[in-house]
């Protein structure tokens, strides 16, 4: 562990090396509340003046024991301390206010710098900073108490704060019972991890590691071993949801890093922390893969710095082993999400999603969804999901319908105004749709198969990244962002670093591009078509030469 603990060291230097120099440059003080110019907000500051106090007391450290970093994190904390609101609350300025989970976020920050201060602090001048830290600890209880939450994740921040809150007042007998019951209510929602590891978001690229640390938090306040058994659930899922380049698969996720490429750094210290409680080889392996591999791609470890700080026996853990899950299969049945990984690409199938199947050769991303204008449908929607031992398939059945006139008149001729789930309704067709998945050595065969309505012209859209190089026996271009080609029969080679992967045969009847609202759009991509007018039946591979 020891040189990754130097690399996180180095890491959490360079996070705070501007900050610092601002700070100790400037010798005016800020009486008036702003912060300077160069810093954006409170949340920014506490969060760097954590990173601050770690290094001042990290013998590892180019600032160990400064005085010069003494006191510059005595001036932002007392930017900090003039910020907070007089109810305890500190914002998050870009949108919310009077907030008590963005509080949260920032007293998990400030509780690891009191108690980094209060294990490695000695001098009178470093006591002195330590009361002032519980000072503004006990100054969020009011929030806390009384604020309240948007989101499934905030829930558990603010539960971690009370508990944490409750031990820092444990001589006051009567707030610590105000801010116990406050507790029990937010715990008397039921946390909401599943028996899969899934949470609420489903967001495996943030939010599921923010809801970890809390109940870590909670465990380590409380040690109650329950908290932990969610943690070590979601961390088994993690390991499932890791493609083949070691990114996250986040297309299923309910939040803000939905679709995004992310590495997992930010489960490291989770990863790390959970291995040396359980034990558990698989965590040990992750750990040691995403803090190994961060070190190798040149990134900043994730900001855990203060973490290891504060437990010894977690900065001095050893790795016994390296690597994610070689390949896998899981169906989650909560999330209906299939996760496969093998030898030469992964794919993830998803019930219930209009983007429906998502391949990965290596790094390269290839997404498939079907254009249905149908009534009021746009795209294929599978309802049914039914796993096989290669593959799985996926169903639908959709209807064509029509309003009749009210059986009796309406108390408005506003046409907003009108309950139309009263009407009844005229069902003029009909269309089953199925589409089966078959897993080949290098790639997927895909069974697409209509029945019913007779002429509906259906598109199968298969979505490339731009830039990518597309070439057979008559053409070969490069793939311009937001433009397409239907490919009308015989296969289409797809070139992207050093790779080849084949699509087809190709099919196209129509030049049907989408009607003309609705439609979703691959803008950022590249498309290729295979179209057809239903019923009909047809089957084409997407794999890697």
């Amino acid at each position: 562990m020891k040189r990754y603990w130097l690399h996180m060291v180095k890491s959490t230097e360079k996070t705070v090396a501007n900050f610092l120099e601002k700070q100790v440059k400037d010798s005016t003080r800020i009486d008036d509340g702003r912060m300077p110019s160069e810093i954006i907000e409170g949340k920014e500051t506490i969060y760097l003046l954590t990173d601050a106090i770690s290094l001042y007391c990290c013998e590892d450290s180019k600032y160990y024991q400064k005085p010069e970093v003494l006191e510059a994190i005595k001036r932002g904390l007392g930017f900090v301390e003039r910020w907070q609101r007089e109810d305890g609350s500190l914002d998050y300025p870009s949108c919310n206010f009077y907030s008590a989970p963005d509080t949260a976020f920032c007293f998990r920050r400030l509780f690891g710098a009191y108690r980094i201060l209060k294990k490695y602090g000695h001098t009178t001048e470093e006591k002195e900073l330590e009361n002032r830290y519980l000072t503004l600890l006990l100054r969020c209880i009011p929030i806390f108490l009384h604020g309240g939450f948007h989101t499934p994740n905030h829930r558990w921040a603010v539960c971690a704060s009370l508990f944490q809150c409750i031990n820092l007042v444990q001589d006051n007998g009567e707030l610590a019972e105000q801010l116990r019951k406050r507790a029990e209510q937010y715990l008397a929602e039921g946390i909401d991890g599943n028996e899969e590891g899934e949470y609420a978001e489903r967001s495996t690229g943030n939010y599921n590691a923010v809801v970890d640390k809390s109940l870590i938090s909670m465990y380590e306040e409380t040690g109650n071993e329950e908290y932990l058994g969610y943690v070590e659930r979601n961390l088994n899922m993690m390991l499932y949801y890791f493609d083949g380049d070691d990114t996250i698969f986040t297309q299923n996720s309910l939040r803000q890093d939905h679709g995004k490429a992310l590495y997992p750094d930010q489960y490291f210290y989770l990863y790390t922390y959970m291995a040396a409680k359980t034990g558990n080889e698989l965590f040990d392996k992750a750990a040691h893969k995403i803090i190994k591999d961060n070190m190798e791609r040149g990134d900043n470890a994730q900001d855990s710095m203060y973490i290891f700080m504060m437990y010894d026996w977690l900065r001095n853990y050893e790795f016994q082993g390296y690597g994610f899950l070689g390949e896998y299969r899981k169906y989650f049945q909560g999330s209906q999400v299939l996760r496969v990984k093998k030898e030469n690409y992964g794919y993830s199938v998803l019930n219930g999603k209009s983007s429906f199947l998502f391949l990965k050769f290596g790094s390269f991303p290839i997404g498939l969804r079907i254009g249905e204008s149908y009534c009021d449908i746009r795209n294929f929607i599978p309802q049914e999901m039914e796993v096989t031992e290669d593959g799985c398939t996926l169903r639908t059945h959709a209807k064509g319908w029509f309003y009749q006139p009210f059986a009796q008149k309406q108390n408005t001729t506003d046409w907003w105004e009108m309950d139309h789930g009263k009407r009844e309704l005229v069902i003029t067709s009909q269309l089953l749709t199925t589409v089966a998945l078959k897993e080949l050595e290098k790639g997927l065969e895909i069974t697409v198969s209509t029945e019913g309505l007779q002429g509906l012209p259906a598109r199968v859209e298969i979505c490339l990244p731009a830039e990518c190089m597309l070439e057979n026996e008559t053409v070969c271009l490069k793939a311009g962002k937001g433009d397409s080609l239907i490919l009308r029969e015989g296969y289409l080679n797809v070139h992207e670093d050093g790779k080849v992967i084949k699509i087809g045969p190709g099919y196209g009847t129509h030049a049907f591009g989408g009607h003309y609202s609705g439609e979703e759009r691959n803008e950022n991509g590249y498309t290729v078509f295979l179209n057809e007018y239903t019923p009909y039946t047809k089957t084409f591979r997407i794999e890697l030469q």
